[in-house]
């Protein structure tokens, strides 16, 4: 009978340990989804608060495109942008796999998933009107021209100056106060 309970007494402690575990990566999966809510949330404000050259637009009706490349970490936090307008433009959601299919993104988001390619796209994207935004370590001081950053549990972000000004987008004032660090 000791034994038994012994037994019980030890799948009882597993079964709780594993829940734990279980939960413990259902949080974080949360705080990634909340974080990649912000996230998305900030690409369309960033849209607000850059200029693009007329050349950037197939015509007058064309859309604001977000691009995200390769994985994309937003979950359906970025296709409730959808409905929304920036600069009476409809804003459009594409997720693309490569380089070659980046034309029409006026924004373009490059995740910790591209990380072996990032200086590659990044190359490829020199000097064209696309607002480039990553989230990897040094994204912004690696030629990218957004970075994101978590600090404290919160959303903050740098930005590339020079790098969009070369590409032909005027980043506003007010968008450049509230960046962490400007280069």
């Amino acid at each position: 009978m000791r034994n038994v309970k012994h037994i019980a007494g030890a799948a009882t402690l597993f079964l709780l340990s594993l829940f734990l575990v279980v939960r413990e990566e259902a949080d974080v999966r949360a705080d990634d989804l909340a974080e990649y809510q912000v996230k998305a949330a900030y690409l369309y404000n960033f849209a607000k608060f850059v200029d693009w050259p007329e050349r950037a637009f197939s015509g007058p009706d064309a859309p604001m495109t977000i691009c995200v490349i390769g994985e994309d970490p937003f979950g359906g936090a970025l296709d409730g942008l959808r409905s929304k307008t920036v600069k009476n433009r409809k804003v459009a959601v594409k997720r693309i796999s490569s380089s070659r299919e980046t034309g029409g993104c006026h924004v373009l988001f490059i995740g910790p998933a591209e990380e072996d390619r990032m200086d590659e796209l990044l190359l490829s994207l020199k000097g064209r009107p696309t607002l480039v935004v990553g989230d990897t370590e040094r994204f912004a001081r690696r030629g990218g021209m957004i970075g994101f950053l978590m600090e404290r549990n919160k959303v903050v972000f740098e930005i590339n100056e020079g790098v969009a000004k070369r590409a032909g987008l005027a980043v506003s004032s007010q968008l450049l106060k509230l960046a962490r660090t400007v280069y």
